[in-house]
């Protein structure tokens, strides 16, 4: 295991929550752009996935509710009110679970006036469509009261007890090539950047939670802090950072840059109303 000082965070993954129809009938302009596999239905019964790979180890999850789902049930869940056809949220791992204590302790102590924490990993899964049993456990951040944080301000944490590799099958073995579907249409590679964009009054706070994260941020104003992370798969594409914004009016939004070549085009439409931006 890593000394505590040099545990860096790895992105894992981004969510993006749709309508259980539109997860079914994907628009065929996503699909001329990257590649989407089945992912599986989840251990609680709740949600269903797609998933868009990439080769540098992160992938796009795209989720929805299943139709019928009693709405008492979708209030319960972390994601369950949130607007569909967006992204909703986005997870860090780390290469080893027994590592998170470390990081769970960082952000206790960059935040011990706002009281803000990662609450203990709780167990969760999915099966796969070939019947592969992935087991993983959850941790997002809580304030003083113990209510969670709206989803996506700060990134909750997907650590792996089943193999990795499992629930995200982005490379072969060592004799083989890549998957397929990492090869993507627009030659997207990766994710380069992502913005988490919150109200004035909460920016301050919450870049302690970054801070406790990652250590101070590599560049540091005023409505903008940027941090680091890395890929999985150890690739150097892209700005591999978050930034932390602040928005104009009393908002709160994700966005998402990918990373691809000379021949990716600028910007690659998920669904009708929701484009990233390709670049370095």
């Amino acid at each position: 295991m890593l000394p505590e000082s040099r545990i860096l965070p790895i992105l894992d993954h981004v969510v993006i929550l749709v309508s259980y129809k539109s997860l079914q009938e994907l628009p065929e302009i996503l699909e001329n752009s990257l590649t989407v596999i089945e992912g599986g239905s989840h251990a609680d019964g709740r949600t269903v996935n797609k998933l868009i790979i990439f080769s540098d180890g992160s992938y796009i999850e795209l989720i929805a509710f299943r139709d019928g789902l009693d709405p008492e049930r979708r209030k319960e869940h972390r994601w369950g009110s949130l607007k569909e056809g967006a992204i909703v949220d986005w997870a860090y791992t780390l290469a080893d679970v027994k590592e998170f204590s470390a990081v769970q302790k960082r952000v206790e102590d960059a935040n011990s006036e706002t009281g803000f924490r990662y609450h203990d990993p709780v167990p969760g899964g999915r099966i796969r469509p070939d019947g592969v049993e992935l087991k993983w456990a959850i941790s997002s951040v809580l304030d003083a009261s113990k209510a969670p944080l709206w989803p996506g301000t700060a990134p909750f944490w997907c650590l792996d007890i089943t193999p990795r590799h499992l629930r995200v099958p982005y490379r072969g073995k060592a004799t083989e090539t890549a998957p397929s579907y990492t090869n993507h249409p627009s030659h997207v590679v990766g994710v380069s950047q992502i913005v988490a964009s919150v109200p004035g009054d909460e920016f301050s706070s919450i870049s302690k939670v970054y801070n406790g994260i990652h250590g101070p941020a590599v560049e540091n104003g005023s409505e903008v802090k940027v941090w680091r992370w890395v890929a999985h798969a150890g690739s150097k594409q892209g700005k591999q950072q978050v930034s932390l914004s602040v928005t104009p009016r009393h908002e709160r939004y994700i966005s998402l840059r990918l990373v691809g070549n000379e021949d990716s085009p600028r910007s690659i439409h998920i669904l009708p109303d929701l484009a990233f931006e390709v670049g370095e």
